[in-house]
């Protein structure tokens, strides 16, 4: 199996901080991952890690100077709080596509972001197409991402705290702000490796050649798969402390009805394990994976 980028970035850091438990090391890499930083360690208590961080030189410059300067800077701070989708992300920045598109090009080219193409099928299939009015304000809209958990970590929670003369303006409301939405970062990297983790489980007998998340007019789905004979799964991901139930399937299960979708898996990743009526299910097109699972991708 070809690794992709954010599994080796993932492998790397695991090597580097081989000290850091099984259970806390994906909310660590999300944060940190791809940061070459080598004098931190991860040892000191998390608050004193961020503080150290805002105020590291050499933490800054692993990121091009121009990305501080607008604007830049503000497309950055509002992706990194976003979901990515690249219409809304320009409309709240109120920039015109053409200036949104010259600044896309620049962080693509410098490796700072990477762009996801939309995989939802136009409602017209040609020009003068009827459809229903309540479609026809409606965009297909692809998305943005972080090439790196670090660069993401950076524009939501330190960047938006400094000042213009780059002084960190206050340490307590930059900690409140990190504490609160911390989770948002590590859910969205427990999707990425749970993407990664499918992979690894179809490659010896079904390899999976198309996958990634869905999002259309009617849901959202954190795992959109095709496997080489042309199985598609449905997956949710779950990053809580809490185990997944029963009605998380069936909710899964009625969106992708919604969505028209055939699914011949069900897949759920769960940070917290299942419930005991999920344990015990039988039915066989349900693959259910718990954090343990996640340890097949270091090796």
């Amino acid at each position: 199996m070809v690794k992709t980028i954010s599994l080796k970035l993932f492998q790397e850091f695991y090597l580097k901080h081989r000290y850091i438990l099984f259970e806390e090391l994906i909310d660590y890499y999300a944060l940190f991952g791809g940061l070459e930083e080598e004098s931190i360690e991860f040892y000191n208590p998390l608050d004193e890690i961020v503080t150290t961080l805002a105020l590291n030189d050499s933490a800054k410059k692993q990121l091009p100077f121009f990305l501080f300067d607008k604007p830049f800077r503000e497309f950055l701070i509002r992706l990194a709080r976003s979901d990515g989708k690249i219409d809304s992300l320009l409309q709240r920045l109120k920039i015109g596509q053409r200036v949104g598109e010259e600044i896309m090009e620049e962080l693509l080219v410098n490796g700072i972001v990477r762009k996801r193409e939309s995989r939802e099928s136009p409602f017209r299939l040609y020009p003068k197409q009827a459809i229903k009015k309540e479609l026809r304000s409606y965009r297909i809209e692809d998305k943005l991402y972080f090439t790196k958990p670090f660069f993401r970590f950076w524009f939501a929670f330190i960047e938006p705290y400094f000042t213009k003369e780059r002084v960190v303006d206050s340490n307590k409301h930059l900690l409140e702000n990190f504490h609160k939405e911390r989770y948002r970062l590590s859910s969205a990297l427990f999707e990425d490796l749970s993407n990664e983790l499918l992979r690894v489980h179809f490659q010896e007998h079904d390899p999976v050649v198309e996958y990634g998340s869905l999002w259309n007019y009617q849901s959202e789905f954190d795992i959109f798969a095709k496997t080489k004979s042309g199985k598609v799964i449905i997956g949710e991901c779950k990053y809580r402390n809490r185990p997944i139930v029963k009605g998380e399937l069936v909710k899964l299960e009625s969106k992708t009805e919604l969505s028209a979708i055939n699914a011949n898996f069900y897949a759920l990743f769960s940070k917290s394990g299942f419930s005991k009526e999920l344990q015990k299910s039988q039915e066989p097109n349900l693959l259910l994976f718990t954090l343990e699972d996640f340890k097949r991708l270091l090796t």
